[in-house]
């Protein structure tokens, strides 16, 4: 009986501390590392801070983190405040953005008409939505992409090279500056994750 305990709790014991080939761990380990160094190649960080630079670095070849706004890259917009015209909301970190491109932005409501729902970028006018937008809730929506569309318009206008890519939604709305080449890299990490992938309004 004892005997037989002991090779059970041996068999046990072997078991357990046999190592098993994770590919699954492995695998996206390296093609994060890949695609995050080329991700650097491709100008990711060239706007980043000097001092900062190791370190996002670090983070982004570990883990393929790209949101973190020492990088000049990314802004929370929220598109509830969009919607309502509170450009003051988001306009600073805008700003600090486009000022390492030496582009600035103004944007204000074009009037007090509580149906007009206009507003005045850089002096150009634009219509962020519409009554029906309004009536069938799209509003949320269609006011990020008009604003960034014409955002969009004016940069590529002046030369910047890179275009703002919208993350997420509704309150999470986040706001991404990449060129087309920045943008296939981090769509092709998430890999058909709509979820997680930048897009142009």
């Amino acid at each position: 009986m004892k005997l037989n305990l002991i090779i059970i709790l041996a068999i046990a014991f072997v078991g357990c501390n046999l190592k098993t080939p994770k590919t699954t761990d492995t695998l996206p380990q390296i093609q994060t590392s890949d695609l995050a160094k080329e991700l650097i190649d491709n100008g990711f960080l060239k706007y980043a801070d000097s001092s900062k630079i190791d370190s996002l670095k670090g983070e982004m070849i570990s883990t393929f983190y790209i949101y973190n706004e020492d990088n000049f890259k990314i802004a929370h917009i929220d598109a509830e405040e969009l919607s309502e015209f509170s450009f003051n909301f988001f306009l600073s970190n805008l700003n600090k953005m486009l000022a390492k491109r030496n582009y600035k932005l103004s944007a204000r409501k074009l009037n007090n008409d509580d149906r007009s729902f206009d507003a005045e970028i850089n002096g150009e006018r634009v219509e962020l939505f519409t009554q029906k937008d309004m009536e069938d809730n799209s509003f949320w929506d269609k006011a990020p992409r008009n604003f960034f569309k014409k955002l969009n318009e004016q940069l590529s206008s002046s030369n910047v090279e890179e275009q703002f890519y919208l993350l997420y939604s509704d309150n999470d709305l986040h706001t991404m500056l990449l060129t087309k080449k920045q943008f296939a890299i981090i769509a092709k990490y998430y890999n058909g994750n709509l979820h997680e992938t930048p897009y142009l309004p």
